[in-house]
């Protein structure tokens, strides 16, 4: 069963930031985990400099005054929180804002990350990549990204989506939701995206007919994979108080939309989705799909590497 010790909540004052913390609360309840919330306040090397040099300049005392204020911010969250029997802490980091935050959960040993992300209009699907996707892209600790929820119900996770691509034997992101489904009494939804092609397949000679068999394999494959890993896991099916894996295959031209879509239509609260473990320059490339089912989405999105 995993455990989540350790969350390093990142926050920049926004809605989206308070939003992020009910979930690391949520979180934190059912895993009997410290949160740890920080706030980085973004300088560029050169304004560091200064301040580490200059205690008399005018970089330095705006850094200070910033700090104060930020740190009474953090002080009266953990004044409520921990009134509330849980473990908190603030701290304030200084930098690029997306380093400092994967530096210090690193340093931490934190077992998750979250934070905000903005909605689905075109500022905000330029904005999301400012920080979030840059603490994805370089985080080796699970990332949660969360957008603000028009209800003002508490947080509650009943149902998961976990794309698969059933090419890929990596079982990471199902077995990281079967963890948390287990512990949090949640369902969980299997999903494979059939990708189609904008062009006419009877143009190469492949049927409708042929393409009805495809399909369907790719339905058997999935449903055998999920077999083998609750057989693995030791989920009995059918059985009273056990986890319920259902799976879902679907044939879309964009499988981000079809998996944000599927997300929508059955209320799912929480996607759990690997990225791809590149290296080198591939390694700031999340994914097409991932990077996309994060902006689409209309609930949280827990990104995990491989």
């Amino acid at each position: 069963m995993r455990k989540i010790k350790k969350i390093v909540w990142a926050t920049d004052g926004s809605k989206e930031s308070e939003e992020a913390l009910n979930y690391a609360r949520f979180f934190a309840q059912r895993f009997n985990s410290e949160i740890i919330g920080v706030h980085a306040i973004e300088m560029p090397e050169r304004l560091l400099y200064h301040y580490l040099t200059d205690p008399e300049s005018d970089h330095y005392r705006w850094l200070k005054r910033a700090e104060r204020d930020y740190a009474a911010k953090l002080a009266a969250i953990a004044d409520y929180l921990t009134g509330q029997g849980l473990n908190f802490r603030g701290e304030i980091l200084k930098g690029a804002p997306y380093k400092e935050i994967v530096r210090f959960a690193s340093n931490e040993k934190a077992s998750l990350i979250v934070l905000g992300k903005r909605g689905l209009g075109l500022i905000d699907r330029m904005l999301i990549g400012s920080t979030t996707l840059r603490v994805l892209r370089e985080s080796r600790i699970p990332v949660l990204a969360v957008k603000k929820r028009d209800e003002k119900s508490a947080v509650n996770i009943r149902n998961i989506l976990v794309p698969l691509n059933i090419d890929e034997k990596v079982d990471s992101a199902i077995n990281y939701a079967i963890d948390l489904a287990e512990r949090i009494n949640a369902n969980i939804s299997a999903m494979y995206v059939f990708k189609l092609s904008i062009y006419d397949y009877s143009d190469y000679g492949i049927h409708s007919s042929v393409m009805e068999v495809l399909m369907k394999d790719s339905s058997n494959e999935l449903e055998k994979r999920i077999e083998e890993i609750k057989l693995r896991r030791g989920i009995q099916k059918k059985k009273v108080n056990k986890l319920e894996i259902s799976t879902e295959m679907t044939q879309r031209l964009n499988p981000s939309v079809a998996i944000a879509d599927y997300a929508s239509s059955k209320n799912i609260d929480l996607i759990v989705i690997n990225t791809h473990g590149r290296k080198g320059v591939k390694r700031f490339i999340l994914g097409s799909v991932t990077e996309k089912v994060i902006q689409e989405s209309p609930c949280a999105v827990l990104t995990l590497k491989p």
